[in-house]
């Protein structure tokens, strides 16, 4: 095969490309005013007074320092447009008009500036965190994820652990060589239409939990029907036959969830070892069913209809049926039933006497205490009501009515205590009966002790820093206790009111991101670990965390990631002849005008039908990357993108970098993958046509392939703008894992299926060692992971990008092929074509198509 551009000529043009950023360069600054008025004022001399431009100097444009006087700077443009040389002022009224981006080494010598305009090499990104750690990697373990360190109280496992999860990496630049691409001259910082990441809670996390206001009489107790019942969400249910957990056979449990895919149920039980929850087989659950008499019957709807005294004597005349007389708890909820009727009459002491009744019946249920709890309340007799309700949590630490009536009855026990001081020492008490509780293993006490401090130290707390962080402190025990019991939204809604009271404390950011991980929303954990970094103390234990929560988001396990990738089959019924196949890359849309009216002019009925496929290199910013898709989404029925190096970046003085304040280049992906979702472009595989796949390959260069006359080089820093906080030798990885999951569940299609179908995959970086990298750097351009991946799932065809040479070759059956709209010089023909690939069937030979 031939590089159409010609193998040596586009060598040598791209060599100087590539290279031209290390040669010595003056001072350089980025114009960062006048975006409001189409750039800043040019001015023929250093004076104020002097001669002004017509024309001005564009906002974004990239300029060399020739001479400066204060702050009067006569300048060369490097990049965008308007006056070629001038004076500008670099501030007016204290605000900034142009920036420094790059400060030439000391001793450095000065050269005259070469006929090709130099590549500005912006100063290298700031370290990843303010406590930086270097370490090759970590191993995630269990234990490692949301420690409930306050005062010792131990560990909190998250997640299946054993998960290889690599440390930060921060890269010390000190004698090296930041080696970035050209840069785009256009921001699009002051789109209006932009998307703009937020931090909003994920959909499916609901909000805190409201204490229940008054209690209701209690549901029947299950007790076995004749007839079979079916097992079904929230229903009762008594474990049967587990042999890895004899343990639990016989013991009543809840249906908290149904995995439709593997056909199991997840069921909260208590157990020896307190509350957990177990996934079954259906064939080791029985439903059962309320058991019922006619005169318990007769009692419900007399209570319902608000008849008192007829629901009171047909709950005595229950408890003199046979089925009560043989049944204790039955006998349990008729008392329990009983106890609610007389406490809505205003009876107490009668309900009272029912709720004991019905608590030594049954001395392991909630409801019976929750019964004796509320009565001891309304008879004043606080420090009892605290005893039946903490009994009432350890059976379920879970319900709002009993954590509210523990709450309640606390206040009471303690209102007469007005000092502060006093109110903290019993706060502490409680807090310290929780630690040791916790300690022990038994998390629904530690939620009661919890739940006792926070309602001590509540009433005192108002306009006292040292009582907030302590409120702090107590939800964020609660948290870790919640956690341990893997009661998500509880731990979450804790860790959400510790930040309340303690906005800058980075173990909330640890609770509330261990709540998300436990949910398996490790996108939205993974922000809030690194959140937690930027906090006093918080580094080391946050990027330690932020590590397990990193590696799990290529599993894509978490809602918002199967939500997408639902979009798989939504066309699969279509016909393969009703769409065709469309392939460019290196579109970089911020690269001039010119670029923007290419895309722009891009025919709005010719593609209608169609699919596009763009394999990154779109822009430099977020907002340059979003513009692009949204034209090509206007002109296309489906677009298909993967990002490249310089979408990557997160280049300084950018709104990447100043307003969006991107933390990494993981979070700049994942706002990539919001925004798509948004405006209808894909980054994810898809069956576009009955039998047809395009599929995305992630990717980033891995220093595998060193190429003909390598030179080692270590003060080299290739794409300084990006930062990968696995760092850059091992973003690789992370990328094939995300891969990994679409090429395991289309092989399992293709089994299914018998055929491997017409399967079309593209990637930014070069999948294959013996593809040219022409004058690109070898080491910064390869990605050859990649290759089993393309090959395991039968593709014939794969469009890649990066070194700016349209070619093609045929390797291993396998037709690479590159269609680049930038040449070796980022220059573009204004008639630049699409690459057809597939019309009706795979294109034999990939040619290119007219765009309008």
């Amino acid at each position: 095969a031939t590089c159409r551009d010609g193998d040596s000529e586009w060598s040598r043009v791209a060599e100087r490309c590539w290279m031209g950023r290390l040669e010595p360069q003056r001072q350089l600054w980025e114009i960062v005013g006048g975006a409001d008025k189409g750039g800043v004022l040019v001015r023929e001399g250093k004076e104020l007074a002097s001669a002004a431009v017509e024309e001005r100097l564009s906002t974004g444009a990239h300029i060399e320092e020739l001479q400066l006087l204060g702050i009067r700077l006569c300048y060369r443009r490097v990049t965008g447009s308007g006056p070629e040389t001038g004076w500008i002022s670099t501030e007016l009224k204290d605000k900034a008009l142009a920036n420094r981006i790059r400060s030439p080494p000391k001793n450095e010598q000065q050269v005259p500036p070469k006929p090709l305009p130099s590549v500005e090499a912006e100063k290298a990104p700031t370290e990843f965190k303010p406590e930086p750690r270097v370490a090759d990697k970590i191993e995630a373990k269990p234990e490692e994820v949301a420690r409930a360190e306050d005062d010792g109280i131990g560990d909190v496992a998250v997640g299946d652990g054993g998960v290889e999860a690599h440390a930060p990496v921060n890269i010390d630049m000190t004698g090296k060589t930041a080696v970035n691409d050209q840069v785009g001259s256009l921001t699009f910082d002051d789109d209006e239409d932009a998307f703009v990441p937020d931090d909003e809670k994920p959909e499916d996390i609901p909000p805190p939990p409201e204490p229940a206001a008054e209690e209701r009489p209690a549901a029947p107790v299950a007790g076995f029907s004749a007839a079979p019942a079916q097992v079904a969400v929230g229903g009762q249910v008594e474990i049967r036959g587990l042999k890895s957990r004899a343990d639990i056979n016989g013991c009543r449990a809840t249906v908290v969830l149904h995995d439709k895919e593997s056909g199991r149920f997840e069921v909260r039980v208590e157990g020896p070892k307190g509350q957990e929850t177990i996934r079954c087989k259906p064939e080791n659950l029985a439903a059962v069913v309320a058991k019922q008499s006619a005169n318990k019957a007769k009692g419900d709807a007399a209570f319902k209809q608000g008849q008192l005294e007829q629901a009171i004597s047909a709950y005595k005349a229950a408890l003199e049926d046979k089925e009560a007389k043989e049944d204790t708890e039955f006998a349990a909820t008729l008392q329990s039933n009983l106890a609610a009727t007389f406490a809505k009459k205003g009876d107490h002491e009668a309900a009272l006497k029912a709720a004991q009744a019905a608590v030594k019946l049954r001395p392991n249920w909630s409801k019976g205490h929750s019964r004796a709890g509320l009565s001891f309340l309304q008879l004043g007799r606080a420090a009892e009501a605290q005893a039946s309700y903490i009994k009432a949590v350890q059976f379920e630490p879970t319900v709002d009515g009993y954590l509210a009536g523990l709450r309640q009855a606390t206040e009471q026990v303690h209102e007469r205590a007005k000092n502060a001081t006093n109110r903290q020492i019993e706060a502490e008490k409680a807090k310290i009966e929780g630690n040791a509780a916790l300690k022990n293993g038994n998390m629904p006490l530690a939620v009661a002790h919890y739940t006792m401090a926070l309602a001590i130290i509540g009433p005192a707390a108002n306009g006292s820093q040292s009582m907030q962080q302590n409120l702090a402190i107590y939800a964020s025990n609660r948290s870790a206790a919640f956690a341990k019991l893997q009661q998500w939204e509880w731990a979450l809604a804790d860790g959400e009111s510790a930040k309340r009271s303690s906005p800058n404390w980075f173990k909330a950011y640890l609770r509330i991101g261990a709540a998300y991980l436990g949910r398996n929303h490790a996108e939205h954990a993974y922000k809030t670990f690194l959140s937690a970094a930027d906090l006093q103390g918080g580094y080391q234990e946050a990027m330690r965390d932020a590590a397990q929560a990193l590696w799990s988001i290529p599993r894509l396990e978490s809602p918002i990631a199967r939500k997408r990738v639902q979009r798989f089959s939504e066309d699969a019924q279509k016909s393969p002849s009703s769409a065709r196949i469309f392939a460019i890359s290196d579109v970089h849309i911020d690269h001039g005008d010119s670029v923007v009216r290419w895309a722009e002019g891009i025919s709005a009925t010719e593609f209608k039908n169609d699919v596009l496929i763009v394999a990154g290199d779109l822009g430099d910013t977020f907002n340059a990357i979003q513009i692009g898709l949204k034209i090509f989404k206007r002109k296309f029925r489906r677009v298909f993108y993967v990002p490249g190096n310089h979408d990557m970046w997160i280049r300084p003085n950018t709104q990447d970098a100043t307003k969006l304040k991107f933390k990494d280049s993981i979070c700049k992906l994942l706002a990539l993958l919001d925004m798509c979702e948004k405006i209808g472009a894909e980054m994810m595989p898809a069956e576009v046509m009955r039998g047809v796949f395009v599929v995305p390959l992630l990717s980033w260069w891995s220093s595998s392939v060193m190429g003909a006359g390598y030179v080692s080089d270590d003060t080299l820093v290739y794409d300084a703008f990006c930062k990968w906080p696995m760092g850059d030798q091992v973003a690789h990885k992370w990328f094939v894992n995300w891969n990994d999951y679409f090429v395991q569940k289309l092989q399992k299609l293709q089994k299914e299926r018998g055929q491997k179908g017409e399967v079309v995959t593209f990637s930014h970086f070069l999948p294959h060692e013996s593809l040219p990298a022409g004058g690109a750097p070898s080491l910064a351009s390869y990605s050859i992971e990649l290759q089993s991946q393309i090959e395991g799932i039968g593709a014939k065809t794969h469009i890649w990008g990066h070194t700016h040479c349209n070619a093609a070759y045929q390797l291993n059956g396998v037709m690479y092929q590159q269609h680049s709209l930038m040449g070796a010089e980022y220059g573009h023909s204004p008639h630049a074509k699409f690459l057809k690939v597939y019309d009706g069937a795979l294109v034999q030979q990939p040619r290119s198509h007219d765009v309008y």
